[in-house]
């Protein structure tokens, strides 16, 4: 028995192997952990400064349930409905709960499974919340959702030992909302690397070089502009647009996966390309004159947002055509690595267009390039480590 919670003899013998004195650290993903950059980031980051790192996400069609990675490892748990991939999670962590240290919620949902788990414990279990968004402000979230999720988080947050967010405003808001110390923000860079100029995209899909590329990255879903875009490019012969990326399951985005198949079958200038391995995004994206970040603002967490591709494009070393929005235009118009949509219309995105034709985009590319080396993963991981010694001065093992 650990802590009054009750530890099988597997579990006791794989604590009896791990390090004595090392902090021990849970994480919660309510997904399959399939593609999630910003854990997998954060967990080698963790795992690479001395702590024993473990990942509880649902089980996945072809994933394995039990996965090493390097100095880390990830449980999957559950198979076929989200309620029971739910329930065997939640079983698999609680079960186990008294060998961590501290637990690492990614995203709201998780939230409530820590707490539980810090009550069993008698409060000694410490919970990091890591918003990814603005949570209770995301596009998804409304009506009854939206009610559910503000109560929850309102319930829940004094349970929470440390807050991290991903950019400056959403840290002001979450600190101004539940009155307390501005939260930690590591921002949702990629690691640095190598910045050579690529050719990989026009190769692929056959253009020259008298042709300008734009490229859109990401997921194909509300509030991104999809539409808007393919409209601003409809019968242009001198540039192109490339929208690397997916729907997923949700009815909107399997329906504008759907209108970007057409539109690239019938307009020659219109391409479609599914995601690459997170390890060759900033390759393909470094073969564009100019990266496409037209987030609408339809809800808080979108005006506030610092999206990963903008990273991406700026490790790239390519300027961005970015909405007006407030951290967006900030980074543009301080290091002059773009152009500001004023108007998110087709034809406003149009006149942006021709603005990125007129203007020399290879030393916009330079300084996009400047950016995210000073924000990358390397400078972020930084403040994440020292937010979890701080939480933790003194290592130690529960047994």
């Amino acid at each position: 028995m650990a802590n009054g919670w009750i530890v099988s003899p597997f579990q006791y013998l794989e604590l009896k192997e791990r390090k004595r004195g090392q902090v021990t650290v849970a994480h919660l993903v309510f997904n399959d952990f399939r593609n999630d950059s910003r854990v997998e980031k954060t967990c080698g980051s963790l795992s690479a400064a001395g702590y024993s790192v473990s990942v509880f996400a649902f089980g996945g069609e072809g994933l394995p349930t039990n996965e090493k990675r390097d100095g880390w490892e990830v449980f999957r748990c559950g198979r076929g409905s989200r309620l029971g991939a739910l329930v065997s999670m939640s079983w698999r962590f609680l079960t186990s709960v008294s060998s961590y240290d501290l637990v690492h919620c990614h995203d709201l949902e998780p939230l409530p499974l820590a707490v539980a788990a810090k009550v069993m414990l008698g409060g000694r279990l410490r919970i990091v919340y890591d918003a990814h968004e603005l949570e209770t402000e995301k596009i998804a979230a409304r009506g009854l959702r939206k009610i559910m999720s503000k109560v929850m988080e309102r319930l829940l947050m004094p349970f929470v030992d440390e807050l991290i967010t991903v950019g400056e405003r959403i840290a002001e808001w979450y600190a101004k909302k539940y009155s307390r110390r501005k939260p930690c923000v590591v921002m949702n860079s990629p690691l640095l690397c190598n910045a050579e100029k690529s050719e990989v995209l026009r190769e692929l899909i056959g253009i020259s070089h008298e042709t300008r590329l734009f490229l859109y990255l990401g997921v194909l879903s509300e509030g991104r502009s999809v539409e808007l875009m393919l409209d601003a490019f409809s019968g242009c012969d001198d540039r192109a647009i490339v929208l690397m990326g997916g729907g997923g399951t949700s009815r909107e985005g399997r329906r504008l996966e759907d209108l970007v198949r057409k539109r690239a079958s019938r307009e020659a200038n219109v391409f479609f390309l599914r995601p690459v391995p997170r390890n060759k995004v900033v390759e393909y994206a470094s073969s564009a004159d100019v990266g496409l970040c037209l987030i609408e603002d339809k809800c808080l967490s979108y005006r506030y947002c610092l999206p990963n591709k903008l990273f991406e494009y700026g490790m790239a070393g390519t300027p961005v055509l970015a909405s007006n929005l407030p951290e967006l235009t900030e980074v543009v118009k301080r290091y002059g690595c773009g152009v500001i949509c004023s108007e998110l219309t087709a034809e406003g995105i149009r006149i942006a267009i021709d603005e990125c034709l007129a203007v020399d985009v290879l030393a916009m590319g330079v300084r996009a390039r400047r950016w995210a080396e000073e924000r990358c993963w390397e400078t972020q991981e930084k403040k994440l480590v020292d937010l979890y010694r701080e939480l933790i001065p003194k290592a130690r093992l529960y047994i």
